[in-house]
This record gives structure tokens, sequence and C-alpha cells, in this order.
């Protein structure tokens, strides 16, 4: 007789516990060597798809913002553009100094001194100081300066010495003032640090 025979004559509770043993016995089985390990992998596996959820979650959000990145990319390009544009290049600074000396005459200034000194590098630009003396009379000297911040280009007037007064021949009060105007160049290929 073989095993299903047998099996086949038992009652019907001693079949059903026969089965419900077979049963958990597979059971049991693919929860030892299959289900457990794999449960094991995931939840190893867990903490890195947080992370990774987290990450892509956040690129996402970097990425909706893309549009407002690239506007503003634009308008710090267009800021350096007006930027490089205030400050000349080597060879509008003559020009740029006969523009300020024409400025203080216009305005009724008579230049005692008007000597540019020696370029000081900074980073991707350097300082063109140049020292000035003028006489004249306290509104027209403002005038001056009004015009001189007026200008396209970017000029400081720094280290204003004003003098006594003193009566010239017409009578008018007039100032001795000092002062150092610093204008700017752009530096060629300078790497900023």
């Amino acid at each position: 007789m073989n095993v299903i025979d047998i099996l086949l004559r038992q009652k019907p509770l001693i079949k059903v516990l026969i089965l419900v043993v077979v049963l958990a016995l597979i059971v049991g089985l693919y929860w030892q060597f299959f289900y457990r390990p794999v449960l094991a992998e995931i939840q190893a596996i867990e903490p890195e798809l947080t992370q990774l959820k987290a990450e892509l979650s956040a690129k996402r959000e970097i990425v909706k913002e893309k549009p407002r990145y690239e506007a503003e990319l634009e308008e710090t390009r267009a800021r350096l553009h007006l930027a490089l544009k205030q400050l000349p290049d080597k060879s509008e600074i003559p020009t740029l100094l006969e523009n300020i000396s024409a400025l203080g005459m216009a305005s009724g200034l008579k230049f005692k001194l008007f000597r540019p000194k020696a370029e000081v590098p900074q980073n991707f630009y350097a300082e063109i100081p140049v020292d000035i003396q003028v006489e004249g009379r306290y509104r027209d000297i403002v005038m001056f300066f009004d015009r001189v911040s007026k200008m396209p280009r970017i000029v400081n007037i720094t280290n204003i010495n004003v003098g006594s007064p003193k009566k010239d021949l017409t009578g008018s009060m007039v100032l001795s003032t000092s002062c150092n105007a610093v204008t700017y160049k752009f530096i060629e290929g300078a790497t900023s640090q």
C-alpha cells in the first residue's frame, strides 16, 4: 500500500489535520528560506530608499525653480554687462580724464593741479586715482562734484579738503579745494580670487 491510499482511508478529521500540518510545513519552509531573507534585505535597503526619495524630492523642487534661476542668471548677466560698461578699458581712460577736466571747467573752476597717478590693481579691475586741486566758488565746486557723479562711468571723489575762502579779483569768494578722483578700469583676463 502506498501513502496516498493510507491517507484516503483515514477519518476526515485526521485528513484535515494532516493537510494543516503539510500546509504549515510548506508555509514555514517558504518563510524560512524565501520570505525572511528578502524581508531582511528590504529592511537593510529601506533607509537608502528613504534618503533617495528625499533627494529626488529636493531635486524636483529645484527643477520647478529652474525658470526662476534662469531669470536670475539673465538678470545677473545684464548687471555684469552694465557694470563692465561702467568700467572703461585702457583706451577709454584718457578720454574719461579729459571729460572730468572739461566738467570742472564747465562748472567755472580753475584747475591748479590735475595729476593722474599710477594704477592700483585690484581683483578684476584697477583703480586710477587722480589728484585734483581746483579753485572756484562753493556752488561751482558742488556743481562739479554733482556732474561727475552723473557720469556714465564710475568716478568717486574722495579726500575732499576745502581751504579758507579768499576774494578773487572780481570780489567773489573762492575756495581752494583739493580732492582725489578715483576711476576704475576693467583688467582683461583677470581672475577673481
